[in-house]
């Protein structure tokens, strides 16, 4: 096992040292373009939620930008030189994930790194947070690979997160913004969120079922292998639900990216649960008449539909030993928060169409902001030096 790693490491070593050379060579050779913008894709192969909003509004603040697309796999092959190549003369790199590339350089001064951070408030821990965890990485794989380095700006939800985020991204507070989460204009601004909620009942017809009351459930990724944060099968515990609910109840499942492709289908047999493949997350919230997640995000944002929500986490204790949170359920959450399966199936089968839950004190703590934040973003990053 010790040789194993060891061969990995020098891999990590000459291959790094390869990148550096192609990327240096290729920023002397290209002069750089003020107006190319690269936007990194991660966990999807099209432009959605965060990335998509953006897109739009740096188009409509600057038209004349050129924007670049790279989906990035994030292995480190020959395919990431491609993308180092397109990034060498760029002014502008827009990510809101884990993007390998821009931690194996040094950036080129004029380029400015942008992470928009694909998740509101500060919940379950992440990036250098969970070193020493099992789910986290070690500092000897940190020392060849500093993850999350190199960023310009970070935009995150509320200031009061702030010190949490520079400890995952191991970087000066100086640089990160409380300007908001993009992808709460979907659910914030009347017009867009009309014309989506409108879309959506048009390409599913099943949300115009009106006896039907329509749950959608998120569960978060548990990692597998060495850095197992839990041993919880999701999709056991979906389909066990289920069995339990009314007839009047139907789950909309939204799987998370990396969900293994044999659960999705084992979940496509329950007649009570529709796999929800296309659309972001925010769009689904918005026909959705509950909302259920275990340690995502989402929760936050869904706080903005004023709708009931809950965590259905029977793994808690496992999972906080595992990987963490920065800050207990109970104090970043009003939904409640439920660890036996009957009791969610009672949850469920109490939910009616057109419920309210007052999420307003949920809503402060995460958000400093909750409308314009696009805009507001886009503003921000094209102009300000760095």
């Amino acid at each position: 096992m010790k040789y194993l790693r060891f061969l990995k490491n020098i891999y990590v070593v000459i291959y790094k040292i390869c990148f550096q050379v192609v990327y240096k060579c290729a920023c002397l050779l290209r002069k750089q373009d003020s107006k190319k913008m690269v936007i990194a894709l991660y966990r999807t192969d099209q432009l959605d939620d965060n990335l998509r909003l953006v897109y739009r509004e740096v188009l409509k603040q600057n038209p004349e930008m050129k924007i670049h697309l790279v989906h990035g796999v994030n292995k480190m092959n020959l395919k990431l030189f491609k993308e180092i190549i397109v990034l060498s003369n760029a002014r502008y790199l827009v990510l809101d994930d884990y993007y390998l590339p821009i931690y194996l350089v040094e950036p080129d001064k004029q380029l400015k790194v942008v992470q928009l951070w694909h998740a509101a408030g500060a919940f379950k821990k992440f990036g250098h947070s969970t070193v020493g965890s099992k789910f986290g990485p070690t500092t000897s794989y940190l020392k060849l690979v500093p993850i999350h380095s190199n960023y310009d700006f970070v935009y995150i939800s509320a200031q009061k997160f702030a010190s949490f985020y520079a400890e995952a991204f191991h970087m000066n507070l100086k640089r990160i913004f409380a300007l908001g989460i993009p992808r709460t204009d979907l659910l914030t601004n009347a017009a867009l969120s009309h014309r989506l909620k409108t879309e959506m009942h048009k390409v599913y017809p099943f949300l115009e079922n009106k006896n039907n009351v329509h749950i959608l459930m998120a569960p978060t990724y548990r990692a597998k292998g060495s850095h197992h944060e839990t041993q919880l099968d999701v999709a056991k515990a979906v389909i066990e639900l289920s069995s339990l609910l009314n007839r009047d109840k139907c789950i909309i499942f939204k799987p998370h990216p990396y969900m293994n492709s044999s659960s999705i289908e084992e979940l496509r047999k329950c007649p009570n649960i529709i796999v929800a493949d296309s659309r972001g997350i925010n769009e689904w919230m918005l026909v959705a008449d509950a909302f259920i997640t275990d340690y995502s995000s989402s929760v936050f944002e869904f706080a903005l539909m004023h709708k009931p929500m809950a965590h259905f986490v029977p793994d808690l204790d496992e999972y906080r030993e595992n990987r963490g949170f920065y800050t207990d359920i109970e104090s970043i959450s009003d939904a409640a928060v439920i660890q036996e399966t009957n009791q969610l199936a009672a949850w469920i089968n109490a939910r009616n169409k057109g419920e309210y839950f007052d999420s307003s004190r949920m809503i402060s703590y995460n958000f400093d902001h909750v409308d314009h934040a696009t805009a507001r973003i886009v503003k921000h990053f094209l102009s300000t030096e760095k």
